[in-house]
Protein backbone atom coordinates (compact mmCIF):
# COMPACT_ATOMS: atom_id res chain seq x y z
CA UNK A 1 0.00 0.00 0.00
CA UNK A 2 1.44 3.62 -0.86
CA UNK A 3 0.32 6.69 1.17
CA UNK A 4 0.01 9.96 0.05
CA UNK A 5 0.11 13.56 2.10
CA UNK A 6 -2.20 15.74 -0.09
CA UNK A 7 -2.23 19.43 0.85
CA UNK A 8 -3.66 22.67 -0.72
CA UNK A 9 -3.89 26.33 -0.71
CA UNK A 10 -1.38 27.58 1.75
CA UNK A 11 -0.93 30.62 0.36
CA UNK A 12 1.74 31.71 2.65
CA UNK A 13 2.31 35.19 2.06
CA UNK A 14 5.70 35.77 4.20
CA UNK A 15 3.68 35.97 7.19
CA UNK A 16 4.59 33.66 10.30
CA UNK A 17 0.84 32.56 10.82
CA UNK A 18 0.22 31.17 7.04
CA UNK A 19 3.83 28.85 7.59
CA UNK A 20 2.86 27.89 10.70
CA UNK A 21 -0.91 26.65 9.35
CA UNK A 22 0.89 24.73 6.37
CA UNK A 23 3.36 23.30 9.29
CA UNK A 24 0.61 22.29 11.60
CA UNK A 25 -0.57 20.04 8.99
CA UNK A 26 2.60 18.71 7.81
CA UNK A 27 3.42 17.52 11.46
CA UNK A 28 -0.39 16.36 12.51
CA UNK A 29 0.31 12.91 11.45
CA UNK A 30 2.21 10.10 14.33
CA UNK A 31 5.18 8.42 13.52
CA UNK A 32 2.90 5.02 13.28
CA UNK A 33 1.35 6.80 10.21
CA UNK A 34 3.83 8.67 7.67
CA UNK A 35 2.93 8.67 3.91
CA UNK A 36 5.21 7.70 1.45
CA UNK A 37 5.14 11.09 -0.45
CA UNK A 38 3.49 14.73 -0.33
CA UNK A 39 1.37 16.02 -2.97
CA UNK A 40 0.53 20.27 -2.62
CA UNK A 41 -1.85 20.90 -5.59
CA UNK A 42 -1.53 24.47 -5.80
CA UNK A 43 -1.87 28.23 -4.75
CA UNK A 44 1.99 27.58 -2.97
CA UNK A 45 2.11 31.38 -2.66
CA UNK A 46 -0.13 34.62 -2.30
CA UNK A 47 1.24 36.89 -4.39
CA UNK A 48 3.73 34.93 -6.31
CA UNK A 49 6.69 36.49 -4.84
CA UNK A 50 10.31 34.85 -4.52
CA UNK A 51 9.90 35.45 -0.49
CA UNK A 52 6.76 33.00 -0.44
CA UNK A 53 8.79 30.48 -2.25
CA UNK A 54 12.12 30.92 0.09
CA UNK A 55 9.68 30.81 2.89
CA UNK A 56 7.88 27.65 1.43
CA UNK A 57 11.43 25.91 0.45
CA UNK A 58 12.17 26.92 4.45
CA UNK A 59 9.11 24.95 5.75
CA UNK A 60 9.11 21.67 3.18
CA UNK A 61 13.52 21.27 3.97
CA UNK A 62 14.19 18.02 5.43
CA UNK A 63 10.91 16.73 4.58
CA UNK A 64 9.46 13.41 2.71
CA UNK A 65 9.19 13.42 -0.99
CA UNK A 66 7.21 16.39 -2.17
CA UNK A 67 5.83 17.52 -5.10
CA UNK A 68 4.20 20.76 -5.68
CA UNK A 69 1.92 21.72 -8.88
CA UNK A 70 0.85 25.59 -9.47
CA UNK A 71 -2.26 27.42 -8.93
CA UNK A 72 -3.83 30.65 -9.99
CA UNK A 73 -2.49 32.52 -7.04
CA UNK A 74 1.11 31.03 -8.29
CA UNK A 75 4.16 32.00 -10.77
CA UNK A 76 4.53 28.39 -12.31
CA UNK A 77 8.05 28.92 -13.61
CA UNK A 78 8.68 29.95 -9.94
CA UNK A 79 6.75 27.07 -8.18
CA UNK A 80 9.96 24.87 -6.44
CA UNK A 81 9.51 21.24 -7.70
CA UNK A 82 10.22 18.27 -9.31
CA UNK A 83 7.75 17.47 -12.11
CA UNK A 84 7.41 13.90 -11.32
CA UNK A 85 7.47 11.82 -8.29
CA UNK A 86 7.77 7.88 -7.87
CA UNK A 87 6.31 6.33 -4.45
CA UNK A 88 5.77 2.62 -4.04
CA UNK A 89 3.92 1.76 -7.41
CA UNK A 90 2.62 5.20 -8.39
CA UNK A 91 3.93 8.00 -10.41
CA UNK A 92 2.64 11.20 -9.60
CA UNK A 93 2.49 13.86 -12.01
CA UNK A 94 2.19 17.64 -11.56
CA UNK A 95 0.18 19.56 -14.28
CA UNK A 96 0.16 23.03 -14.93
CA UNK A 97 -3.38 24.04 -15.74
CA UNK A 98 -2.51 28.13 -15.31
CA UNK A 99 -3.96 30.08 -17.39
CA UNK A 100 -2.28 33.94 -16.44
CA UNK A 101 -4.37 36.56 -14.91
CA UNK A 102 -7.42 34.19 -14.50
CA UNK A 103 -9.08 31.93 -11.93
CA UNK A 104 -10.12 29.12 -13.95
CA UNK A 105 -7.81 26.61 -15.43
CA UNK A 106 -7.19 25.09 -18.65
CA UNK A 107 -5.04 21.88 -19.62
CA UNK A 108 -3.45 22.98 -23.04
CA UNK A 109 -2.14 20.40 -25.75
CA UNK A 110 1.14 20.83 -25.11
CA UNK A 111 0.89 20.02 -21.33
CA UNK A 112 -1.20 17.08 -22.36
CA UNK A 113 1.87 15.82 -24.35
CA UNK A 114 4.26 16.83 -21.59
CA UNK A 115 2.21 14.34 -18.77
CA UNK A 116 1.63 11.76 -21.05
CA UNK A 117 5.30 11.28 -21.68
CA UNK A 118 6.37 11.64 -18.46
CA UNK A 119 3.37 9.17 -17.12
CA UNK A 120 4.65 6.58 -20.36
CA UNK A 121 5.87 3.02 -18.35
CA UNK A 122 3.97 4.14 -15.13
CA UNK A 123 2.42 0.96 -13.44
CA UNK A 124 -0.38 3.77 -11.59
CA UNK A 125 -0.28 7.28 -12.30
CA UNK A 126 -2.06 10.17 -10.09
CA UNK A 127 -2.28 13.10 -11.64
CA UNK A 128 -2.56 16.36 -9.38
CA UNK A 129 -2.89 19.64 -10.73
CA UNK A 130 -5.12 22.90 -8.79
CA UNK A 131 -8.28 23.55 -10.55
CA UNK A 132 -11.19 20.17 -9.96
CA UNK A 133 -12.59 19.32 -13.77
CA UNK A 134 -16.16 19.09 -12.61
CA UNK A 135 -18.84 21.65 -10.65
CA UNK A 136 -19.35 21.02 -6.96
CA UNK A 137 -22.58 23.27 -6.69
CA UNK A 138 -21.13 26.40 -5.48
CA UNK A 139 -21.93 29.43 -7.29
CA UNK A 140 -18.33 31.20 -6.53
CA UNK A 141 -15.89 28.72 -7.35
CA UNK A 142 -17.97 26.59 -10.00
CA UNK A 143 -16.81 29.12 -12.79
CA UNK A 144 -13.15 28.61 -11.54
CA UNK A 145 -12.63 25.41 -12.68
CA UNK A 146 -11.02 23.44 -14.89
CA UNK A 147 -12.81 24.46 -18.60
CA UNK A 148 -11.78 22.20 -21.19
CA UNK A 149 -12.56 18.90 -18.83
CA UNK A 150 -13.02 17.03 -22.43
CA UNK A 151 -9.07 17.37 -22.84
CA UNK A 152 -7.96 16.24 -19.43
CA UNK A 153 -10.65 13.18 -20.09
CA UNK A 154 -8.93 12.26 -23.35
CA UNK A 155 -5.38 12.38 -21.34
CA UNK A 156 -6.46 9.90 -18.98
CA UNK A 157 -7.60 7.96 -21.53
CA UNK A 158 -4.68 8.72 -24.02
CA UNK A 159 -2.48 7.41 -20.85
CA UNK A 160 -4.55 4.31 -19.38
CA UNK A 161 -3.12 4.11 -15.98
CA UNK A 162 -4.34 6.89 -14.25
CA UNK A 163 -5.42 6.14 -10.48
CA UNK A 164 -6.58 8.96 -9.24
CA UNK A 165 -6.92 12.84 -9.99
CA UNK A 166 -5.44 14.96 -6.71
CA UNK A 167 -7.12 18.72 -6.87
CA UNK A 168 -7.30 21.97 -4.46
CA UNK A 169 -8.36 25.27 -5.24
CA UNK A 170 -11.80 25.19 -3.71
CA UNK A 171 -10.71 25.00 0.12
CA UNK A 172 -13.11 22.37 1.05
CA UNK A 173 -12.48 18.28 1.12
CA UNK A 174 -14.71 16.59 -1.54
CA UNK A 175 -14.76 13.67 -3.95
CA UNK A 176 -16.33 13.64 -7.66
CA UNK A 177 -15.71 10.48 -10.27
CA UNK A 178 -14.69 12.03 -13.83
CA UNK A 179 -13.73 9.51 -16.97
CA UNK A 180 -13.71 6.92 -14.52
CA UNK A 181 -10.92 8.09 -11.97
CA UNK A 182 -11.59 9.45 -8.42
CA UNK A 183 -10.87 12.64 -8.12
CA UNK A 184 -9.64 13.82 -4.30
CA UNK A 185 -9.72 17.36 -3.49
CA UNK A 186 -8.02 18.58 -0.17
CA UNK A 187 -9.36 21.23 1.94
CA UNK A 188 -7.20 24.19 2.15
CA UNK A 189 -4.52 25.06 4.79
CA UNK A 190 -5.00 28.58 4.93
CA UNK A 191 -8.85 28.83 5.01
CA UNK A 192 -12.10 26.85 4.32
CA UNK A 193 -14.97 27.02 1.70
CA UNK A 194 -18.35 29.24 3.22
CA UNK A 195 -21.53 27.49 2.19
CA UNK A 196 -23.17 28.48 -1.12
CA UNK A 197 -23.02 32.02 -1.90
CA UNK A 198 -21.79 35.48 -3.74
CA UNK A 199 -19.33 36.27 -1.39
CA UNK A 200 -15.52 34.88 -0.89
CA UNK A 201 -14.75 31.31 0.12
CA UNK A 202 -12.05 32.39 2.72
CA UNK A 203 -13.45 31.65 6.05
CA UNK A 204 -9.61 32.03 8.06
CA UNK A 205 -11.60 30.67 11.48
CA UNK A 206 -11.34 26.99 10.23
CA UNK A 207 -8.58 25.35 11.07
CA UNK A 208 -6.19 23.56 8.18
CA UNK A 209 -6.98 20.77 7.04
CA UNK A 210 -5.68 18.16 4.95
CA UNK A 211 -6.42 14.59 3.18
CA UNK A 212 -4.26 11.10 3.19
CA UNK A 213 -4.93 8.80 0.69
CA UNK A 214 -4.14 5.17 0.90
CA UNK A 215 -3.54 2.98 -2.79
CA UNK A 216 -4.01 -0.07 -2.19
CA UNK A 217 -2.91 -3.14 -4.43
CA UNK A 218 -6.13 -3.86 -5.29
CA UNK A 219 -6.87 -0.48 -6.82
CA UNK A 220 -9.29 1.01 -4.54
CA UNK A 221 -8.42 4.26 -2.91
CA UNK A 222 -8.99 5.52 0.44
CA UNK A 223 -9.15 8.75 1.74
CA UNK A 224 -9.16 10.15 5.56
CA UNK A 225 -9.55 14.02 6.24
CA UNK A 226 -7.92 15.53 9.44
CA UNK A 227 -7.36 19.38 10.72
CA UNK A 228 -5.68 20.50 13.51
Amino acid sequence: MTTLLHLSDPHLDGSPERADRLTAVLDLLPPTRQPDAIVLTGDIADNGTAAEYAQFSAVMEGRLPWLAVPGNHDVPAAVPSVPVLDAGDLRVVGVDVVVPGENHGVLRPEEADRVAGLAAGAQRTVLAFHQPPMRIGHTYVDPMRLLNADALAELVERIGTVTAILCGHVHTACVASFAGVPVLVAPGVVSAANLDGDHPTANREHPPGMALHQFGANGVVTTFHYAC
